[in-house]
């Protein structure tokens, strides 16, 4: 076991659970993952509340333990799992200005390796160094509502380094919450926002896709 602080950047949706990521002192990106396979690693609540039982919110700068077990996961490399007995610790709070000043924004040509939506499980595997999480600035920042069977799905179309990428989820609890009563259609959002991307691990296609995890 070990600790690590974090500044928590990423609270989005996951299996009607969470997905939770952050920056560590060190600047490095690291995604607290559970041991439970069966919820595909997703964060519960009860896992990461605080000794007074409040949640976690964006900005927090949070201790967590960690497990020495390694999670070896090559698409995700920013996996680690986390230590279920103990409960997290507020020790602080940030300002995303702050941490930009600090450490900049994740400059790439492309955001996770194409133009796409997804990329496929062979070309991340090519890669000399991999990465499933980018903290990038877009314009022109649009939510597409399509309507499912029995629910709603949420994407982004925005511009970034001059190009434009379409459909791209959106796990932004906030986002999703602000377009619930949206119907079908694509609605302007903003036209400058920052923007938290992440990589999923492969689906049944063998392509990872792209989630707009968090919007700032």
């Amino acid at each position: 076991m070990y600790i690590k602080h974090i500044a928590i950047l990423a609270k989005s949706a996951k299996n009607l659970n969470f997905c939770v990521a952050g920056l560590s002192r060190t600047g490095e990106w690291v995604r607290p993952i559970s041991k439970n396979a069966e919820n595909n690693n997703a964060v519960i609540h009860d896992a990461m509340v605080y000794p007074d039982e409040t949640e976690p919110q964006l900005l927090d700068v949070v201790e967590v333990k960690f497990l020495k077990t390694p999670v070896n996961n090559p698409i995700q490399p920013e996996n680690i799992f986390y230590d279920e007995e103990f409960f997290w610790q507020k020790e602080s709070v940030t300002t995303l200005e702050k941490i930009i000043k600090w450490r900049g924004f994740d400059h790439r040509e492309k955001i996770f390796y194409n133009y796409g939506r997804a990329v496929d499980v062979d070309v991340v595997l090519k890669q000399s160094k991999r990465e499933s999480l980018l903290l990038l600035p877009v314009t022109d920042l649009k939510i597409k509502i399509k309507l499912a069977a029995d629910h709603k799905k949420f994407y982004a179309n925005f511009d970034y380094n001059g190009k434009k990428y379409f459909k791209f989820s959106v796990g932004d609890i906030d986002v999703r919450e602000n377009f619930k009563n949206h119907g079908e259609g694509e609605y302007f959002f903003r036209q400058k926002a920052i923007v938290l991307f992440s990589l999923t691990n492969p689906y049944k296609d063998s392509r990872c896709y792209k989630i707009v995890a968090q919007v700032f």
